[in-house]
């Protein structure tokens, strides 16, 4: 997905204290301005992106070893959060959970916890690399092991 670097003079004040507020101890590393309208409760990317009328920022963050991207809106409102995980310990279930599911196939050592903030809801999955005989799978997850996609 297309994103254009921004300036952090070029982020709506609110935008910069959600960061502040949601994430004190990060540290911002880019700005980036996203082609995507949120109107009525739906998404939808906007391919031709005019820079004075962004809807939705991507903002990426790190502290202490992690690195999360995180998506506003223009209000400030945090949308989603995305971390990837290098050598990420699979929680017991999870792991059990995708054995069951697919045999034989093995979690690549790196993944992705994704958080979606919708309708004051918080909801976490797990994004997984699965590989098995040179071959390749995505697998989804929530955080009860329950595979999504």
């Amino acid at each position: 997905l297309y994103s254009a670097s921004l300036k952090k003079g070029d982020v709506p004040a609110v935008v910069l204290k959600s960061i502040e507020a949601n994430f004190p101890n990060y540290v911002v590393e880019e700005y980036n301005a996203v082609p995507v309208k949120y109107v009525g409760g739906n998404v939808y990317v906007d391919k031709d992106v005019d820079l004075s009328d962004v809807d939705s920022y991507q903002i990426v963050i790190s502290s202490n070893g992690r690195r999360l991207v995180a998506n506003m809106d223009d209000n400030g409102k945090l949308m989603s959060t995305i971390e990837y995980v290098k050598d990420m310990k699979v929680p017991g279930n999870i792991s059990s959970a995708i054995a069951a599911a697919y045999p034989g196939w093995m979690v690549d050592k790196d993944s992705y916890h994704m958080t979606n903030y919708a309708n004051g809801k918080k909801i976490e999955h797990y994004r997984f690399l699965l590989t098995k005989d040179g071959k390749k799978q995505r697998v989804h997850t929530d955080l009860k092991g329950n595979i999504i996609k």
